[in-house]
């Protein structure tokens, strides 16, 4: 299977203006996309996704709280990091 971070992608998320790019980099760079990918199939399995009733009368996931709730978890905040660092 291909990885979908190419060369050219590698490339334009690194700042090598005064240098190349190696392969050892890009590989890097595809090894911690492929970890934070695991991390992200891991918070989802054990997310408890909590269901309400919208206006409409549909039960909804709220999207707002489950994507805050993800965005803490993949990158805590100052607050968060000291607290897990006592």
């Amino acid at each position: 299977m291909t990885h979908p971070l190419t060369d050219e992608i590698c490339e334009g998320l690194a700042n090598t203006e005064d240098r190349p790019f190696t392969d050892i980099e890009m590989d890097n760079m595809r090894a911690a996309a492929d970890c934070q990918l695991e991390q992200v199939i891991d918070w989802l399995k054990n997310c408890n996704m909590n269901h309400s009733l919208s206006y409409d009368g549909e039960y909804r996931s709220d999207r707002y709280l489950v994507i805050n709730a993800f965005r803490e978890a993949m990158r805590p905040t100052t607050t968060t990091q000291e607290n897990n660092n006592d």
